[in-house]
């Protein structure tokens, strides 16, 4: 009787979610800008990806979705999702306001409860500087020259082609860095605890390296004067030294590539 009764609620449940009503609305906005500044963006649910142009603007495109059980409770989720933007000394801020909900175990129960995101897709001069805050989800960037700061929870952290200086964190998620050149005496930090670390660097770079994990292995195409060596860290200079790099994750290797 106990096992009908599971069953029962499973199913029940499974018609609940298969009966979800998802609610979306679109952002698209333009903002002028100087190349240069900083661009920044705070987001909680949500990948969030950039792209590059010849233009002194930034395009902020944007799907905000909530979805419910409950129509109502899914319409007013979406009308209480901002996106809040102001011009910021020659550049932009763009912050994603959340609604306080609960979403306890009642409220799942009783079918109330909402699950709101929002994915962006922003367009930035080719020279920018970026400041990026997620929770939940990734980023990825292409052909973006500037100083990048990158902050996620769960969530890889993908760069292609760029330059600039890097400062990324994530914790759940890898890392995957194409750094076709790194500013003069700039840090470049890279840390997570479960995921991999990819980076690729200019022949010519230098710089004290710092590099370790717990589980994994540290390889490097560079060549690197160590002061400390072995299977799981790596620290010494590249080139002469310099600036920090410093590549730290628990659960996953490090390789240290050479840029083409």
């Amino acid at each position: 009787m106990l096992k009908r009764s599971a069953i029962a609620v499973l199913l029940t449940i499974a018609a609940a979610a298969a009966s979800a009503e998802t609610l979306t609305e679109t952002f698209d906005r333009t903002f002028e800008v100087r190349p240069g500044a900083l661009v920044s963006l705070v987001n909680t649910n949500g990948r969030i990806t950039v792209h590059s142009w010849n233009q002194p603007r930034v395009r902020i495109q944007a799907q905000k979705r909530a979805e419910s059980r409950d129509a109502d409770a899914a319409k007013q989720g979406l009308v209480s999702l901002k996106i809040e933007t102001a011009a910021m000394d020659g550049g932009l801020k763009v912050n994603t306001r959340y609604p306080k909900t609960s979403n306890g175990i009642m409220e799942w129960i009783a079918g109330t409860s909402v699950n709101l995101s929002v994915t962006y897709e922003v367009t930035v001069p080719r020279s920018m500087n970026l400041s990026l805050e997620n929770t939940n989800g990734a980023m990825d960037l292409t052909d973006i020259h500037g100083q990048h700061h990158l902050e996620t929870t769960n969530g890889h952290l993908e760069l292609v082609q760029c330059g600039g200086s890097l400062d990324a964190e994530t914790t759940n998620g890898a890392i995957r860095a194409e750094m076709l050149e790194v500013t003069p005496g700039k840090n470049v930090r890279a840390e997570t605890t479960n995921g991999r670390i990819t980076l690729s660097l200019p022949r010519r770079f230098s710089g004290n390296v710092d590099a370790s994990t717990t589980n994994g292995s540290i390889t490097t195409d560079l060549p690197v004067s160590t002061t400390d060596t072995g299977h799981r860290s790596l620290r010494g200079t590249i080139n002469g030294g310099g600036p920090e790099l410093r590549l730290h994750t628990t659960n996953g290797s490090i390789e240290i590539k050479a840029s083409k």
